[in-house]
């Protein structure tokens, strides 16, 4: 039996965070805006009062043995008007970062993530170029003020996501619909800005790793041997995989890999989707298929495969995201389980993968859907504020102390499978 560990001992083990999800009162941003003018059916408030409790946050992360976290800074804080710094959110941010280093934990730190200061959104946000000037004033200043306490930097979030939210299907501000060139743009605006922040953000610090975190998901054809399916789902890998990676890719450190879900695409000659086709909602052949309750499919083979995929850019890869919003303690612990396998096979074949990202810390707040879905290694009480571990933290913790996966079938995490008649050896068939 090998005695090799599953994962190496510089792997990243930890869990990831939004500011606007979790600090509380950010009070300058497009989303705390609409928020208040009734335009999103929920409003973040006071979050998880991370702004106030990062410390007891980053105890826990300690504690249940993370040595990374991913956070990001809220760029509405630090300009709250354009062009002028507030010291104050700077010098918090910079006691954040502090706080982290002091506990042995590795900061990677977004700067953009979702939400943008109400001036840079009514000036068009990502779909002018000129705006990107004030985008490298930000990194700028971010750069000066706590540039050496943060050795990752994300430079931005998941621009289709974004591109695909603001502006096709228009629940996210500035609640864009069908407009396919506002969304052509922002992907293109968010990968020059992450181009201009490698270059700021090297020619400052020098020895850093920059890159961005995409969001990956699988895409295949519901019928591979139908020649639509595999159109529509070629051509929705290529708008959500293949060209925003393309765009982005040329300064690159390190790919971060935000992966939850497949889309199993089947044609519908009809509006949008005459292009990308739709979802499948239905069953995969035999094969029975498991959904969060965000309605995403969980497909743990497609994590394994898209490490695969994008190791050819030559740059390590980073899983920035991967979780399971769901109320079943058990079903967590066993999407954890089954998504850090696909991981340890991609190390396995030679796929160079620093780390591995739990979403989220915390259940926080969780965009248009609200405080209703419970991502969290620690559940949050939204009136006491308490945090408390869930089984999966647990099992996270077993994993990253030991460096090893363990076996589901003798673990504590897990109930004994059940056994049905088909399964049983002595059942007739």
């Amino acid at each position: 039996m090998s005695t090799r560990p599953d994962f190496p001992e510089t792997f990243l083990f930890g869990a990831a965070t939004a500011a606007h999800q979790v600090e509380g009162d950010n009070r300058h941003n497009d989303w705390w805006r609409a928020e208040r003018q009734g335009r999103l059916p929920h409003s973040s408030g006071a979050a998880c009062r991370h702004f106030e409790l990062y410390e007891q946050d980053f105890d826990l992360a300690r504690g249940f043995a993370h040595n990374a976290h991913r956070l990001s800074i809220e760029w509405s804080r630090i300009e709250p008007r354009e062009g002028r710094v507030d010291p104050a959110a700077l010098d918090h941010y910079r006691r954040v970062l502090e706080a982290l280093r002091g506990r042995g934990i590795e900061p990677v730190l977004t700067l953009h993530h979702f939400t943008h200061p109400c001036w840079f959104a009514d000036a068009g946000a990502w779909t002018r170029p000129d705006n990107l000037r004030a985008f490298a004033r930000y990194v700028e200043t971010v750069a000066e003020a706590l540039g050496d306490l943060v050795g990752w930097w994300v430079t931005v979030n998941e621009p289709t996501v974004l591109a695909k939210h603001a502006h096709v299907t228009g629940d996210w501000p500035p609640f864009g619909r069908g407009d396919w060139k506002a969304a052509r743009r922002t992907v293109l605006g968010m990968s020059r800005a992450h181009r201009t922040a490698y270059d700021i953000l090297h020619r400052r610090l020098g020895d850093v790793r920059v890159g961005f975190a995409h969001s990956a998901p699988w895409v295949m054809a519901r019928r591979p041997a139908t020649l639509l399916d595999r159109f529509a789902a070629l051509s929705r890998d290529l708008a959500l995989n293949r060209l925003p990676v393309r765009l982005a890719a040329g300064p690159l450190d390190f790919l971060g890999v935000n992966y939850y879900t497949r889309a199993l695409v089947h044609w519908r000659p009809r509006g949008t989707a005459r292009l990308f086709g739709e979802d499948w909602p239905g069953p995969d052949g035999e094969e029975p298929r498991r959904f969060s309750e965000m309605g995403w499919e969980v497909w743990p083979q497609g994590l394994e495969l898209q490490l695969r995929r994008f190791s050819a850019l030559g740059v390590p890869l980073l899983v920035s995201e991967n979780g399971l919003a769901t109320g079943d303690e058990e079903a967590r612990s066993r999407f954890l389980l089954d998504h850090l396998r696909a991981v340890a096979r991609a190390l396995r074949a030679g796929v160079q993968v620093c780390g591995y990202l739990w979403w989220s810390l915390l259940d926080n707040f969780e965009w248009a859907e609200g405080f209703r879905p419970r991502f969290g290694l620690f559940a949050t009480d939204y009136v006491s504020f308490a945090r408390t571990a869930r089984p999966a933290a647990e099992l996270f913790a077993e994993i990253a102390r030991s460096r090893r996966l363990p076996d589901a079938l003798n673990s504590p995490y897990f109930a004994p499978p059940a056994v049905s008649r088909r399964q049983r050896p002595d059942a007739r068939r």
